[in-house]
């Protein structure tokens, strides 16, 4: 028995609207196809900011939670840093307390270096160094002051910056000289 081919027929009951077939109509068609993937975008985006809004709240309690707690911590130990502070202030005093007991005790010192003739105009005490500048009248006292400062076991590296006639008013020298001191404050500390 040969086989038939039974032919596929498909029966549209619905009438076509010929408004869909004009400009407006297939706009509107589009529209509403195309509106239908608008809204569920939208809702994906409203869903996914609900979702956001929670998480990062969230996080906003953690951080709030945790900056608490260092609060809580940072204030425990105020009253240790006030005590660090005052200690660190006591030291900066002692220091400079100690650093006037190194210019009263560098005084005596120096009087006993400089050689009568020798004029100072400007002595300037540091904690570790001297500087002296002053006139002399003859090279004799100069050369009798580096040679006293040389010798005394309490200056070291004698620099002489300068030494300058006075040119033709007076037959002195003009002299800027400096000297360590660091002797000194080591002789206190081992005295200690």
């Amino acid at each position: 028995m040969p086989t038939e081919k039974t032919a596929t027929i498909n029966i549209n009951l619905v009438p076509k609207d010929p408004f869909f077939e004009t400009m407006i109509g297939r706009s509107l068609k589009w529209a509403l196809s195309a509106g239908r993937y608008i809204v569920m975008f939208t809702e994906l985006i409203v869903v996914l900011s609900f979702v956001t809004r929670f998480y990062l709240d969230r996080q906003i309690t953690d951080l709030n939670r945790e900056i608490f707690q260092k609060e809580s911590v940072i204030q425990s130990y105020g009253d240790f840093e006030q005590e660090v502070r005052d200690i660190q202030e006591r030291l900066s005093q002692y220091e400079q307390i100690e650093q006037e007991g190194n210019i009263v005790d560098t005084f005596p010192l120096l009087a006993e270096v400089i050689p009568t003739g020798i004029e100072l105009e400007e002595l300037v005490i540091y904690p570790d160094r001297v500087a002296l500048k002053g006139t002399v009248l003859s090279q004799k006292s100069l050369n009798v002051l580096i040679n006293n400062l040389q010798i005394s076991p309490d200056f070291n590296n004698i620099v002489v910056s300068t030494i300058e006639s006075e040119g033709n008013k007076n037959s002195g020298f003009v002299f800027q000289l400096t000297a360590q001191t660091e002797e000194i404050v080591k002789q206190k500390v081992i005295k200690k």
